[in-house]
């Protein structure tokens, strides 16, 4: 098996990992350690051509940034934003900010000025390191209170270009830190060990707000470390595996799959944004690969669109392959059909993951049964997990020998999971959260005296440990893309049309968000006044008028917030038939069942489009 250790290899590993990893610090450390010696185990495309770096040249770097850095008074404890999408520069500032026990921050890409002002004024950050011409333009334009102009400046921010084009004239760059002569040789990273200790905080990760401003995760080194290596004990990977970081490295998820990366010297390869990812398969041809839902299903629309434009006769062949295939997923055996089906049908659809892909996971969100019973047919096994930030995030994951489709898997190693009274998944962990960043009741709140943490989901536990994921306690919409988004403050936005009596964004387990809109029937405004209902929604009029209410709240929202389609009901919502309550707050998941296929429609014609 590519990439598959030695139980003998496990075993020195774990003792060596127990000894001496209790920081991120550390994992850098036992990386260049390890790995010092190879060549090419970070790469990403630019400018049209495939760069490589060493494990050396990368570790110099780090320790070359970290010296910078001090040098200009960064010291422990002090917060570095990173504003920036997937590359190696992103690691090579984190770990140079571990090795000096500063606190990184990440920012999402994609966020509007006034969330980047709230992160940036909230956490305290002085440093920030971007990576394009437009982040440098909003960075530029923001002011001490995060409204109006002012310029970061003002507030008292250090930027620094990852990209020398992306600097504004006379700006400071990477390059110019590291390639600074001043710099001392004789500081190797063997002198940067024990500054920091496991306690000590790691990051500062800041997750979208149910109704008000995000809140900042403070995660320690031992909630990463301790995550990292009790997933290490579940899939065997090696020095041979070649990955794919695309996930935002905002994002705890693929941050703490990078460092479990790192410690076990598995390529990476980055790339900028999920859409890239295609093409870049058959380039990179991974093995492994971990993403959010949004990416297999893609892959696996396009796969039976392809299927759907088939002769008879092949069509036929699939569906038999199909057939083998689901058949050796579930009971095995079927070796000898299973070779054939492999042969016939699935290797074509394998060399579009690069043809080397051994397993891949999916995190962040629920997927659906069928896309995760497809790739297991063609033989892509799949496997689900479930985590937060507030947990560093890993608390259950299927892997080798514990699959229950449907489910999340069990609890990984080390953490505790159980239902609460009401329903709700309670988890108690090593990588659970020092709290929210100066938000004393928060915490509180999130974390009850004995240290069990409530996660806000509703779910089960089945008798043989498996967990699935039912409901959730309060509103927060979760795309495909694993993006959780507030559906309130954006209906809010919407609602300031008198031809509109009600808006219910949509779009949890889809790839972006859609709303149901229902008109004003009992009061139409001018010119819609004496409209019955069918003329009302069929007036070219108020279509103009819902598009312009999206249009303009989609210019204030970051990408993943903005709605793209919607659909006029044919009646509001009511009290009466259990859609909205008494205080006039709707039933989410009643109007959802209840629309549903008027919501699937939504996305079916952008998937036929797309």
């Amino acid at each position: 098996m590519v990439g598959s250790p030695s139980a003998a290899a496990l075993a020195r590993r774990r003792v060596l990992a127990f000894r001496i990893l209790d920081t991120l610090s550390d994992l850098l450390l036992l990386f260049a350690e390890r790995h010092g010696h190879r060549e090419g185990l970070l790469s990403i495309r630019r400018h049209r051509r495939m760069e490589s770096l060493s494990a050396a040249d990368f570790t110099e770097s780090v320790r070359r940034t970290a010296l910078a850095l001090e040098s200009r008074g960064v010291a422990k404890g002090d917060r570095v934003a990173l504003f920036a999408t997937n590359r190696p520069e992103w690691h090579v500032v984190d770990f140079a900010c571990h090795l000096l026990g500063a606190v990184p921050v990440p920012i999402y890409p994609t966020l509007t000025a006034p969330q980047v002002a709230y992160i940036l004024l909230d956490s305290g950050a002085e440093w920030v390191f971007y990576d394009s011409r437009a982040k440098r333009d909003l960075l530029a334009g923001l002011a001490p209170d995060g409204q109006g102009e002012g310029g970061a400046e003002r507030q008292g921010l250090r930027l620094v270009a990852m990209d020398a084009d992306a600097a504004a004239e006379g700006g400071t760059t990477l390059d110019a830190l590291i390639g600074d002569p001043a710099l001392s040789a004789d500081t190797d990273l063997e002198s940067f060990r024990g500054r920091v200790d496991r306690s000590d905080t790691a990051s500062i990760i800041y997750t979208s707000g149910t109704t008000g401003d995000p809140k900042g995760v403070v995660l320690s080194h031992w909630n990463f470390v301790s995550n990292l290596l009790a997933c290490e004990k579940l899939f065997e990977l090696g020095e041979e595996d070649q990955a794919l970081s695309f996930l935002p490295l905002s994002h705890v998820f693929e941050r703490t799959v990078d460092y479990l990366f790192f410690y076990l010297g598995v390529s990476i390869h980055y790339s900028p944004a999920i859409e890239r990812v295609a093409g870049l398969m058959p380039v990179v041809r991974p093995t492994v690969l971990c993403s959010v839902p949004r990416l297999y299903e893609s892959a696996y629309v396009r796969i039976q669109a392809t299927f759907g434009e088939q002769p008879r006769l092949r069509r036929l062949l699939i569906d038999w392959a199909l057939g083998v295939g689901r058949r050796r997923a579930e009971r095995g055996g079927a070796r000898l059909r299973g070779l054939v089906a492999d042969r016939l049908v699935f290797s074509k659809i394998k060399e579009r993951f690069g043809g080397r892909l051994r397993f891949a996971i999916s995190g962040g969100a629920a997927i659906a049964d069928e896309v995760a019973a497809f790739f297991d047919a063609i033989g892509i096994r799949l496997y689900q997990g479930y985590g937060l930030t507030e947990t560093a995030p890993v608390l259950a994951v299927e892997y080798p020998g514990a699959t229950r489709r449907g489910s999340v898997g069990k609890a990984v190693p080390g953490i505790e999971l159980r239902i609460g009274d009401d329903g709700e998944i309670l988890a108690r962990t090593e990588g659970l959260m020092q709290g929210y960043w100066k938000k004393p009741d928060a915490t509180a709140e999130a974390i009850d005296p004995d240290g069990w943490f409530h996660t806000g989901d509703i779910g089960r536990l089945d008798d043989d440990g498996y967990l699935y994921i039912t409901d959730r306690k309060k509103d927060l919409l979760v795309t495909s893309g694993g993006k959780n988004v507030a559906p309130q403050p954006i209906e809010q936005m919407l609602i300031t049309h008198p031809a509109v009596a009600q808006v219910v964004v949509v779009g949890d387990g889809y790839p972006y968000l859609n709303a149901l809109v229902a008109p004003n029937y009992a009061e139409p405004p001018a010119p819609f006044s004496g409209m019955d209902p069918a003329e009302l929604r069929e007036d070219p009029r108020l279509q103009e008028i819902v598009q312009g209410l999206l249009d303009r709240a989609n210019a204030l929202l970051p990408a993943h917030e903005r709605v793209r389609r919607f659909r006029l009901l044919e009646r509001e919502l009511t009290i009466e038939e259990g859609e909205i309550t008494p205080t006039l707050k709707v039933r989410r998941k009643i109007v959802s069942e209840r629309y549903r296929d008027v919501i699937a429609s939504m996305y079916l014609k952008s998937q036929r489009v797309g």
